[in-house]
């Protein structure tokens, strides 16, 4: 479940005791300014600057599940603040704030105090790395920058109907796939009835791929997945499932792939779109359908496969496709 959302003027108090108390205890140590830390840091006046129609709270995130228990302000592509209540620290808060930052609000960099041995050292645990870039801010202190490692530049976003990425996406659709087997991007979005996601797969800001996301329950089911031409086999595939994985947390991912086939002339490309799921975490099912005379074999990103929820999914799908009538079986 996700418990990060945008911050409201009622969590303003709750923001400001956040910041206050992890001001306090993480620099005070090594400043000793008491007219700062204990006198002008104060709760009253943060809490102020989160007003309904500032800037500040439109780009302030919170960690909810049902007690406010982190925050972090983005600004563009940097991360200005990201604190956890200190009760509640060391339970996963601050990478799951920071997992968001970067896959969903697509945050590369941040400063950090250069003293702060602790806060460097959670941010190169969670994918950043220092660089050269330094600063001294009011005149006293000294500022490090941390930016996303090179090989962490790739995100996913959500694609909607009326992004211009949308074309970008038909593009790489029709490159990836014959026309017997694909579905146009307009008809999918036409046949979203809520419960599909059409991702984008971004590396340094350019749309290279994509993933259309089936949603039940806790089945995440990958109807199509394409990486364009020019950028495959350099590992992005790969990347893209990891963070897919992360994108939603404690789901169970199922694919459907045209089962191997000594017969078949594309039986070479077969076998290894096979081989890359289950190097990617997938494992087989023993459980396989046809659709259109083809064999499809399932896979999953669990051992154990929910059944029951995949075929409540594939009902779902039959009552937007009535000739996607999938019946399972198993092969011994």
């Amino acid at each position: 479940m996700n418990y990060i959302r945008q911050a409201k003027e009622n969590d303003a108090s709750r923001i400001a005791e956040i910041i206050v108390l992890n001001y306090r205890i993480n620099f005070y140590p090594l400043f000793y300014n008491d007219q700062y830390y204990f006198g002008e840091l104060n709760v009253v006046d943060i809490a102020s600057k989160f007003s309904k129609k500032s800037k500040l709270l439109r780009n302030t995130f919170v960690y909810d599940d049902g007690i406010v228990k982190g925050i972090m302000c983005i600004n563009g592509n940097e991360i200005e603040k990201l604190f956890v209540e200190p009760q509640f620290q060391s339970q996963g808060i601050g990478a799951k704030l920071l997992n968001y930052a970067v896959n969903k609000l697509h945050a590369t960099w941040l400063w950090v105090l250069e003293y702060n041995i602790r806060g460097i050292a959670f941010y190169q645990k969670n994918g950043f790395e220092l660089s050269n870039e330094k600063m001294i801010e009011d005149k006293w202190v000294p500022l490090v920058k941390m930016r996303i490692k090179t090989e962490e530049c790739m995100y996913l976003r959500k694609v909607s109907s009326s992004s211009p990425d949308k074309h970008k996406i038909e593009e790489i659709n029709n490159e990836a796939f014959q026309m017997k087997q694909r579905t146009s991007i307009d008809d999918l979005y036409s046949s979203d009835n809520g419960n599909l996601d059409i991702i984008g797969i971004y590396n340094k800001n350019v749309l290279v791929g994509f993933f259309t996301v089936r949603i039940h329950s806790e089945i995440r089911y990958i109807g199509y997945f394409a990486v364009a031409a020019k950028y495959r086999c350099k590992g992005m595939g790969s990347k893209a499932l990891y963070l897919l994985k992360k994108y939603y947390p404690q789901s169970q991912f199922v694919v459907e792939i045209e089962s191997p086939n000594d017969k078949c002339s594309d039986n070479i490309l077969l076998q290894r779109r096979r081989d890359f799921y289950l190097r990617n975490g997938f494992f087989s099912t023993g459980w396989y359908l046809f659709y259109d005379d083809t064999e499809l074999e399932i896979l999953c990103s669990d051992v154990k496969f929910k059944k029951q929820e995949f075929e409540e999914l594939t009902a779902c799908i039959h009552s937007l496709y009535y000739d996607h009538i999938p019946k399972l079986y198993l092969k011994k």
